[in-house]
């Protein structure tokens, strides 16, 4: 297996042959060095992850390449143009955030968001913000930033359970995703976010491992976006697996998967979360560092990581999602003190904003 990484970190190394294809020392993707790295057309099967809902006309040109097990950018497109997609979710009975592509007369209580945008270090408050091409603009709602995590098939959506998401100041990013922890939700809420992601499914032919982020105000559910390709929220369920989850992302994309719902009731709920942790100061990986075994997307050793920029992730599970919290809390002051020692100066030519072209942390997945 080949496995092409912005990073080409250990994690990628150990699942096959690993070629980095980041554009400089930032997290985004180089298109050409993509390509150059898939080679000749083969027959082979080629999954993606994020970083192309910047540029979907570009999983068209993966095609050529092999079986390609994306859905399709014209589903990408539609999902990824705000107006559009606000539209297609009230129609299914979703409550969306007002939304417009251009700046509102008062901006206070509204956010400036990237489209294609992923990781939350494109959003910014409003009021304030300059105008970009590819922004708009999305009224704040009240609640709790939840997700959903399900296997679509093109027919219905397998939901695979529920994430209370946490967001943090990085950098100059107010709201930049560091990590989830699974969580569970009510019946009612259960019951009707199948039937309307059903829906979704049915209308779009979405396909794989797909997640639709929420706010949660009491009863209330106010969507907030649909993210058509694999989340890093779905290495939360992969436990529940013997198969692995990638194995049925792949079928998923060959015929409808009506026995996934028999693994599915197979499983209890099991409280498992991560966080991303993010360099306070300039650093570099010594040689010959081991890291402990709850620790996943390791930078290789000589790396230079700059500050604000992600290291690698910590990961925890118990019997409750409380639990799982305090644990990667206790695990972060563990890899913190481990960091300081590893201080070097860098020159700040890599800035936070370098994420924001075509992918962000989560193209590590």
């Amino acid at each position: 297996m080949r496995v092409l990484d912005a990073f080409a970190d250990r994690d990628a190394q150990s699942a096959g042959e690993a070629v980095r294809v980041a554009r400089g020392n930032a997290i985004s993707l180089h298109r050409a060095r993509v390509l150059a790295a898939l080679g000749a057309p083969a027959e082979r099967i080629i999954v993606t992850g994020s970083g192309f809902e910047r540029a979907p006309r570009f999983l068209s040109r993966l095609k050529a390449y092999g079986t390609l097990c994306a859905n399709d950018p014209d589903i990408v497109t539609a999902l990824k143009e705000p107006v559009l997609a606000a539209e297609l979710l009230r129609a299914l009975g979703f409550e969306v955030p007002q939304t417009l592509r251009s700046a509102p007369p008062d901006a206070q209580g509204w956010l400036r968001k990237e489209i294609g945008g992923a990781g939350g270090v494109h959003v910014r408050p409003a009021k304030g913000a300059a105008g970009r091409a590819r922004c708009y603009y999305q009224r704040i709602v009240a609640g709790r930033p939840l997700s959903v995590t399900f296997l679509a098939d093109g027919e219905r959506a397998h939901v695979l359970g529920f994430n209370a998401q946490a967001f943090s100041l990085v950098g100059d990013a107010p709201y930049c995703y560091v990590g989830a922890v699974t969580c569970q939700v009510d019946l009612a809420l259960e019951h009707s976010m199948q039937m309307r992601l059903d829906r979704l499914v049915r209308i779009t032919g979405l396909r794989g491992l797909n997640g639709l982020d929420f706010m949660l105000d009491g009863e209330r559910v106010c969507v907030l976006d649909v993210n058509p390709r694999p989340t890093a929220t779905f290495e939360l369920y992969e436990p529940d697996f013997a198969e692995g989850l990638v194995r049925w992302h792949v079928r998923s994309f060959f015929s409808p998967v009506p026995e996934f719902a028999d693994a599915l009731q197979a499983r209890s709920f099991k409280a498992r979360g991560y966080r991303i942790l993010f360099a306070e100061h300039a650093l570099r990986i010594p040689e010959g560092v081991e890291f402990a075994a709850w620790c996943r997307d390791l930078p290789n050793a000589g790396h230079a990581i700059a500050a604000g920029e992600p290291v690698l992730s910590v990961f925890a599970d118990a019997a409750t999602p409380a639990l799982v919290q305090a644990q990667l809390a206790q695990r972060l002051r563990e890899m913190k003190q481990m960091l300081a020692d590893w201080r070097v100066d860098i020159p700040p030519t890599r800035q936070l904003d370098r994420m924001r072209s075509e992918a962000t942390w989560e193209s590590k997945r």
